[in-house]
């Protein structure tokens, strides 16, 4: 029997329960070969005290009784390159974002820090043991990465037999923003000119308020099992991004996921992840970045055929079935581990 390893999950961004890492965690213990456990940076701080709470971070991994480190930021792979260089652990660099455009956004810095961020990433990545990205575009700047995608566990229970309304769409997000509802309300707004019951339902809670009198209703927080029966009532899945950014032009948001999950089409913007996961399924129509009135015209096509909307619902559930689900490629980190392990 091989001897047990402890990986450790550093994250400095990321919750502990973020969805991916708890993912990644039990795949890995239920190897049998490995256990776990999560050294993070609690958020709800001031920015300015990030340095300090990465110093301490680094010391409770210099103490972290772990030959594996997966780290999920660039500064937490900094941590456990420096920790390597002392005590010789293997270190995995998982990339969830594109982090040039994404750090100085978070941090409300100059745009053009992207250039100087890119290249540090790069030349830290390259001396980690193995490289995971969360999908094909952004493995495009790590050679040799292997691709572990966001997909959603399979599903375990049928589909609740509820009645789907055409003249209903839904937005689906753990905490939803003025930017992820913006298409999707404007779009609601113009279609009560022909259908005046129409409404968007928002699942999830909101991170601000939406204008009174909107045609919104709200769930606030879902438990994950009834999110399916929620979204059917809703009949329409939007997944509308608007690409201010690199990270979001390449994200593959997981929204996208939940309707194929719940059998219900889609109306989606044309973005290469999400373009080429629709495209591969059918499960919706793709509209270009900011056009409400592509959007009002998907949703007037969709109510009109019903039979080939419950067909792109249909299509989209049995791709996370048979092919988008995180039983079909989990084995790819148990590779990336091993291959790790014996470098």
């Amino acid at each position: 029997m091989s001897q047990q390893r402890t990986v450790c999950h550093l994250t400095t961004t990321h919750p502990a329960d973020d969805a991916r890492i708890q993912r990644e965690r039990r795949t890995v213990e239920q190897n049998g070969n490995y256990t776990t456990v999560v050294k993070n940076i609690v958020a709800g701080y001031p920015k300015w005290q990030h340095p300090f709470r990465l110093l301490a971070l680094a010391k409770q991994a210099m103490t972290t009784n772990a030959s594996i480190f997966h780290c999920h930021e660039p500064d937490a792979l900094g941590i456990a390159l420096l920790r390597k260089s002392v005590m010789r652990n293997r270190v995995i660099y998982d990339v969830h974002e594109h982090w040039p455009s994404e750090l100085p956004r978070d941090v409300g810095a100059p745009h053009w820090l992207s250039h100087l961020i890119d290249p540090v990433e790069q030349w830290m990545a390259r001396r980690a043991d193995a490289v995971i990205t969360v999908s094909e575009s952004v493995g495009q700047r790590f050679p040799g990465s292997i691709v572990l995608p966001n997909y959603p566990n399979p599903p375990t229970t049928p589909l609740p037999n509820v009645d789907i309304s055409l003249r209903s769409l839904a937005i689906v997000g753990a905490k939803l923003h003025p930017y992820h509802i913006r298409d999707g309300l404007s779009a609601v707004t113009r279609l009560r000119t022909c259908w005046p019951d129409v409404t968007l339902n928002l699942i999830g809670n909101l991170a601000t308020p939406v204008p009174e009198g909107s045609p919104v209703t709200c769930t606030g927080y879902l438990p994950h099992a009834a999110i399916p029966a929620a979204l059917q009532q809703a009949g329409i899945g939007l997944a509308l991004l608007s690409p201010d950014y690199e990270n979001i032009r390449i994200g593959l948001p997981n929204r996208l996921f939940s309707y194929m999950m719940a059998g219900i089409p889609v109306i989606a913007t044309a973005l290469p992840e999400i373009e080429r996961i629709v495209d591969e399924t059918n499960c919706g129509i793709l509209v270009q970045p900011d056009d409400v009135d592509a959007i009002v015209d998907a949703a007037i096509w969709l109510e009109k055929r019903p039979i080939q909307a419950r067909w792109m619902g249909e299509r989209g559930r049995q791709a996370i079935v048979s092919r988008y689900n995180w039983d079909a490629v989990q084995d790819r980190l148990i590779t990336c581990l091993t291959d790790s392990c014996e470098r």
